[in-house]
């Protein structure tokens, strides 16, 4: 239950490398995503996020209508293969200092892990464990209650 495809998003938001960065921007708020895949001739070939409009487009004044994506989108891609576990994923975006990875089966990408999938897999981590821990006192309250009898 630990394995990166069950917690990773759908790939299904592209975008030509040809289209502007206004373009993709527009389909990124329109889809609510912080990433959307750049594809060229029907492959992909990178990724544009956020944090690449912060510093490649915006940090440099380019104009947004006229940039074509595909020269400030991340490339190569940062992949990890679905079966590996949630802490290889996080310790890969750690390393890299990257918030998304494209997640591939054999060389066919599948799906996109965000930073924030990451935080919600470890929230519902500690939920759980909050969980265990509750009930494990409860039963000793009651266990104690008993004694006391």
């Amino acid at each position: 239950m630990d394995e990166v495809k069950v917690y990773m998003s759908d790939p299904s938001v592209t975008i030509g490398g040809e289209s502007s960065v206004l373009d993709t921007v527009k389909l990124m708020r329109e889809n609510k995503v912080g990433a959307v895949l750049v594809t060229e001739k029907g492959e992909i070939t990178g990724i544009f996020t956020e944090t690449d409009l912060l510093r490649k487009v915006s940090a440099d004044e380019k104009p947004m209508g006229s940039t074509k994506i595909s020269s400030v989108m991340s490339k190569p891609l940062v992949s990890i293969d679905a079966e590996e576990k949630m802490l290889k994923a996080f310790h890969e975006m750690q390393q890299r200092n990257i918030r998304h990875l494209t997640i591939t089966e054999g060389e066919t990408v599948v799906g996109i892990l965000s930073i924030k999938d990451i935080a919600n897999y470890y929230i519902g981590k500690f939920a759980n464990k909050k969980e265990a821990l509750v009930k494990e006192d409860s039963s000793k309250a009651e266990a104690d209650i008993q004694e006391d009898k």
